[in-house]
């Protein structure tokens, strides 16, 4: 299965999975968003398997990442983590 290639910095930071989950606890995602931050970057669920979760399909799921993904960076950032 296919995976979009959208981890930007985050895989490549030294962050722990710990510290990225307060960062994006902290992003302000909204409960949906926060989901598949979480499902995505934390844990590497597929895309396809994100969206049967959630009940969105994954072309859904794949629009919204980059968004998600951005927004995570950014209040990295902000927290002066990244």
């Amino acid at each position: 299965m296919a995976r979009a290639r959208v981890r930007a910095s985050i895989s490549n930071n030294s962050l722990t999975r710990s510290e990225w989950g307060t960062v994006i606890r902290e992003a302000a995602l909204g409960a949906e968003d926060t989901r598949i931050a979480e499902m995505y970057l934390l844990c590497a669920v597929p895309q396809v398997d994100i969206g049967a979760e959630i009940g969105l399909s994954r072309s859904t799921v794949s629009r919204r990442l980059p968004k998600i993904v951005d927004k995570v960076e950014r209040t990295a950032r902000k927290l002066g983590m990244l």
